[in-house]
Parts: structure tokens; C-alpha cells; sequence
């Protein structure tokens, strides 16, 4: 052989050698890639109630099925080696009859998320995304795949759950092999979805496999039972008795007809029950003794060994309470009702579940003002700022600030008046640090209301009134997802800024600072109206 042929043959081994390793990489790092992607999720049962209440906003049985519209959100969370931890869902968008397609608006309020998860420092960040299917099944559409793709190209992690309301609850056979390598047939409720990721990120979008480039994820619900069940039900059932919305969307925008500020003004303030669905609207779901709606009960991820037993059933037990605190306030026994209360907010203490101790703090501060104890409603109101301020945050510190204020008038002394308005007047601030413009502007138009009837001071009430009218103006395109009055509701916004509009409009003349009126007309005259 000669020289040349010698050397052409060691470059051919060379290359060869080079190849091979560079085989080996490829698949290593494909080994990798699909070692990522085989996470099993573990949603939180608060996840999952975001996500039931916001799908059944535009797809229930009391809205006609031609008329059901898919919705939009994202899951927060973070991920380790062997989980992605779903800790939080938030909607994004609202009421779309076909495929949700992403858009430029959508990236600015991912953006704003992101900026709110990282000041509050717990490391969540966003883990998946999820829509609704209402009534058409369980699977990725070629528009969710694409949006799909969007994500997981850069995060091998991400998943995309499918919601579908008409699939909640029902009853199922399901196929499991012993350890023996025996059949068994068991009976399982479905939980209305299911977890997808992309097979191939790299696969060609002309491709015909394109449309089956996905597969389903093993998941488990984090908090799971029956009693989380009922108590997702009975809040559903009272939002919708009360005229209130089911759940809101992040910065979520209404674009009203422009309305007749004189028919306006003539409006009841009280929702309209029409236009909400009736209480039983959701796929009913039993609720039998002998059915027990924990994790061990639904679909998927049966093989698996789940890590927290312990706080599962702290976490049911603690539902069960409120269920039955809930019932109790139902039945006019207050007292059960807050023992029930204190009982189940003690049990997610002991699991340090403080966001849902907060809102639980809340809902019993709220009960006992309803029930007239007073002095129990201070109590919990008082734990309820001590724990926000630990948690830092502050839109519960809004909350507290205000039923604190709203407590100290309600005891009619004007030595305490003054305190109570600058409770209320701190909750102001709060909720507008926090963007909750219909909060913010509850309070102000809440602190103008106590200088008018009581104090008589026409120059104050005037200056709040407007500084309500111009929060209630940014709620109308803003609304914040922890914000579940009735306030969120753009016409009864409307309809309170149409309000004090003519109010303030009548005491005006009254006012003998001249630059203070023409101050306060010039504001209101130039302010930018969403209606």
C-alpha cells in the first residue's frame, strides 16, 4: 500500500471515529432529552380549582353547547430530577369559539407574571400552559401543538394541559396488571384532563406524523378529595347566587358598548342573576359515603409512588372542615361554623399551605361580619395581616387593612373614625401597589362616602370620590385574579363611576376652594373613560 493510500485510509478511520462519537453524543443527548421529558406532574388541588372555575366561565349546562368557548391560561411552578410541581394557575384570555392562538398581548402579561413570581422570591416560574376543550374530548389540536412547540423547544420540561368540563366526574373502567400479571378491572372518576408533551420539537410541521406529535404525561392532584370537590361546588354555587364572576382573567380587558350615562344612572346596583348560569350548571359529580375522592381514586400514574400520604390526608381532613364550616354558616349556626373554620385553617398551618390560609382567613373574617360577631371577625382579620405581612403579600395585607377599618366604623364612635379611615385609606394603597384598581377604588369611594353622610366635609368627599372614579376607570381594563367581588364586573363599575360622576358634579358648586374645583373638574373632564 502506498503512502497516499495509507494516509487516506487513516483519514477515513479518523472520520469514521469522529462520526461514531459524534453518533454516541447525539444520543446521549437524546437519552437526555427524553429522560427530561418523562416528568410526571403534580398539580395542586388550587391549581385545578382555578382551572374548573375559569372553563366553566364560558362552557357549562346552562349556557347552550353552540355557545361554548375555549379559554387560555398558564401554570406556575418549578420543577426537580423526577417532578414538575404545579403550584398555581393563571387565565390569560377569555372566550374564544375556536383554537386559542397566542398573541403579542399574552407574552406582555406572561412578562408581568414572571416579574410579580420574581419579586415574590419562591422560585416559581412557568412550568406549562392550559385551555379547555369544552365537549369536544381530550388532545392536541395542530394549534396547540404549535403553541406547544413554542414552549417546549426551550423548555424540555413544559407541559400542556386539556381541561374538559363534560368529562369531570364521570365514572369509568379502568385496565390495571397485578404483580402477579393479573387483569384487574377497577373503577375510576375522571378528572376532566389530561397532560401532553411533543414527541419530536425537531419534526418538521409538514410532516404527516405532525398531528400525533404528542403524548400523554403521568400526573397526580396534590390535594385531591371529595370534600375539595364539594367545597369547589358550594363556592361555585355562591358566586353564581350572588351575581358574582366565576374567575377572572390576568389584566383581563372589556371592551363594553358605550353606554347612555343617563340610562346608567338608573341602573340597580344589584347583579343581574340572569345573566349568570344556575347553581347545579357544572357535570354533577357523586358524592355517595362510599366514593372517596382522593388521588388513589383517579386515573394514571397508579404505579407510581406518591411522596406525601401524610399531608394528603391533613389536606382532606382539612376540607372536610371547611365543607362543614361552610354548611354550618349555611344552616345559621355560626358558632359550629367558625369552630369548623379555626379547625381546618389549624390543619394547613401544620402543612404550611399558607396561601391557602389566607384565603381562608378571609372567607371567615367575611362570615362573621355576615353573622354579626364582630370582635371574632377583628381576630381572624388580625391573624390575617400578621400572616400576609410574614408571607409579603400584599394584596391580602389590602384585605386585612380593610375589614380592620371597616370593623372600626361600623362601631359609629368618631374617636375610632379616624382610625378606621386611614385603615381603609392603607388598603387603598395596597391594592393599588398590588394593581387591584376595583379594590383601591372600593376603598376610596367607601372613605368619600363616610366624609359625606357623617362628616360633612364636601372638599374631602370630593377628593376621594375622584380618586375612586379613576381606579374604578383602570379596573374596567384590570382586573386582579384574587379579586372575586362583585366589583369585577365592568357594567357595575360603569354603573358606579356614572354615580359618582353626578355626585360629585352637585356638590361641586358647593365647593369654596376655587382651585380645588377646578382642579377636580379639569381631572375628571380629561380622563381617558373605558366606556
Amino acid at each position: 500500500m502506498s503512502e497516499k493510500e495509507k494516509r487516506n485510509q487513516n483519514d477515513s478511520e479518523d472520520i469514521e471515529e469522529i462520526s461514531t462519537e459524534e453518533n454516541s453524543k447525539q444520543e446521549k443527548e437524546k437519552e437526555i432529552e427524553i429522560k427530561k421529558s418523562e416528568k410526571t406532574i403534580i398539580l395542586k388541588a388550587e391549581a385545578y380549582k382555578t382551572i374548573i372555575l375559569y372553563c366553566s366561565r364560558y362552557a357549562n349546562n346552562a349556557i347552550p353547547k353552540e355557545n361554548w368557548k375555549e379559554i387560555y391560561g398558564i401554570l406556575l411552578g418549578y420543577t426537580d430530577d423526577d417532578f414538575v410541581y404545579v403550584e398555581k394557575a393563571e387565565a390569560l384570555t377569555f372566550g374564544h369559539s375556536t383554537d386559542v392562538q397566542l398573541d403579542q398581548r399574552h407574552y406582555v402579561f406572561i412578562s408581568e407574571i414572571q416579574e410579580k413570581l420574581d419579586n415574590e422570591k419562591k422560585g416559581y416560574y412557568m412550568v406549562g400552559w392550559f385551555h379547555s376543550h369544552p365537549g369536544l374530548g381530550l388532545f392536541f389540536s395542530d394549534i396547540d401543538i404549535l403553541n406547544q412547540l413554542g414552549f417546549q423547544t426551550n423548555n424540555l420540561d413544559f407541559c400542556g394541559l386539556v381541561f374538559d368540563h363534560t368529562l369531570l366526574g364521570k365514572k369509568k373502567e379502568d385496565k390495571i396488571l397485578s404483580d402477579e400479571g393479573v387483569e384487574h378491572s377497577i373503577t375510576k372518576y375522571d378528572t376532566g384532563f389530561e397532560i401532553y408533551r411533543i414527541k419530536d420539537i425537531n419534526l418538521d410541521i409538514n410532516s404527516e406524523d405532525f398531528t400525533e406529535n404528542f403524548y400523554r404525561i403521568d400526573y397526580i392532584v396534590d390535594g385531591l378529595n371529595k370534600f375539595f370537590f364539594a367545597n369547589v361546588l358550594s363556592e361555585l354555587s355562591a358566586l353564581v347566587t350572588e351575581g358574582k364572576p366565576l374567575q377572572s382573567a390576568y389584566s383581563e380587558e372589556i371592551n363594553p358598548r358605550r353606554n347612555n350615562p343617563e340610562s346608567e344612572k338608573n341602573r340597580s346596583i344589584s347583579p343581574d342573576y340572569n345573566e349568570f348560569p344556575k347553581s347545579d350548571f357544572l357535570t354533577n359529580i357523586p358524592m355517595n359515603d362510599d366514593i372517596n375522592f382522593n388521588v388513589n381514586e383517579f386515573s394514571y400514574n397508579q404505579e407510581k409512588e406518591r411522596k406525601k400520604k401524610k399531608e394528603l390526608d391533613i389536606k382532606e381532613q382539612a376540607e372536610q372542615l371547611i365543607y362543614e364550616g361552610n354548611q354550618a354558616f349555611n344552616n345559621k349556626d355560626a358558632f359550629s361554623g367558625i369552630e369548623k373554620f379555626r379547625k381546618g385553617i389549624n390543619k394547613y398551618k401544620e402543612i404550611k399551605d399558607f396561601d391557602r390560609v389566607l384565603d381562608l382567613l378571609r372567607i371567615i373574617s367575611q362570615h362573621c361580619i355576615s353573622n354579626k360577631h364582630l370582635i371574632i371577625a377583628k381576630e381572624f382579620a388580625s391573624n390575617l395581616y400578621k400572616l400576609a405581612k410574614k408571607q409579603n403579600q400584599l394584596f391580602y395585607i389590602g384585605v386585612a387593612n380593610y375589614i380592620m377599618g371597616y370593623l372600626l366604623l361600623k362601631k359609629g364612635d368618631n374617636d375610632v373614625l379616624e382610625d378606621g379611615l386611614n385603615k381603609i385609606q392603607d388598603a387603598a394603597i395596597n391594592f393599588e401597589k398590588e394593581g387591584d384598581f376595583a379594590g383601591a377604588g372600593m376603598c376610596f369611594n367607601k372613605i368619600g362616602t363616610i366624609y359625606h353622610t357623617r362628616l360633612n366635609k364636601i372638599e374631602n368627599t370630593c377628593l376621594f370620590y375622584r380618586a375612586a372614579i379613576e381606579n374604578y376607570n383602570k379596573a374596567i381594563l384590570k382586573i386582579h385574579p384574587l379579586r372575586t367581588s362583585f366589583w369585577n364586573k365592568p357594567e357595575l363599575l360603569i354603573q358606579k363611576i356614572v354615580e359618582l360622576r353626578d355626585i360629585v358634579d352637585e356638590l361641586i358648586p358647593n365647593l369654596n376652594n376655587t382651585e380645588l374645583k377646578n382642579k377636580i373638574i379639569t381631572d375628571l373632564r380629561n380622563l381617558d373613560y373605558n366606556f
